[in-house]
């Protein structure tokens, strides 16, 4: 959306002095262990020879399994693009540890002046 329709993007937090930079998933596919062991496990393979090993420690572990490319630079993947954010809101004692403020707060920093935008935070 930032790049085919100009929307803004905004990091909440970080240095103000340090460019913030924002990620996304474009195209990807993702999983983690857990969910492909839980596979085999209903598939009866936890025994085959060609299964992964079980990790020894309480560890997690993201799979990716497929990039989508980018669109000004099509050789390469999408996320591995420098991805400026064009604001950023800063965390302060009022609204650190808390989404709700975050959501009510920073559209008021963030755009002051905002034509017809309207953001509606559900809390229960």
């Amino acid at each position: 959306m930032a790049k085919h329709e100009g929307v803004k993007t905004v990091v909440v937090g970080g240095q103000k002095d340090i460019p913030q930079q924002y990620c996304r998933t474009v195209g990807d596919q993702s999983t983690d262990f857990s969910t492909i062991d839980t596979e085999i496990q209903s598939t009866a393979l936890k025994n085959h020879e060609l299964k992964p090993p079980d990790f020894l420690t309480n560890s997690v572990q993201g799979i990716t399994w497929r990039l989508g490319f980018g669109i000004d630079y099509k050789d390469e993947p999408e996320e591995w693009e420098d991805l400026p954010a064009d604001l950023n809101y800063e965390l302060n004692f009022d609204n650190v540890n808390n989404p709700v403020a975050i959501w009510t707060q920073s559209p008021k920093a963030c755009f002051p002046r905002p034509a017809s935008v309207h953001f509606r935070v559900q809390t229960a």
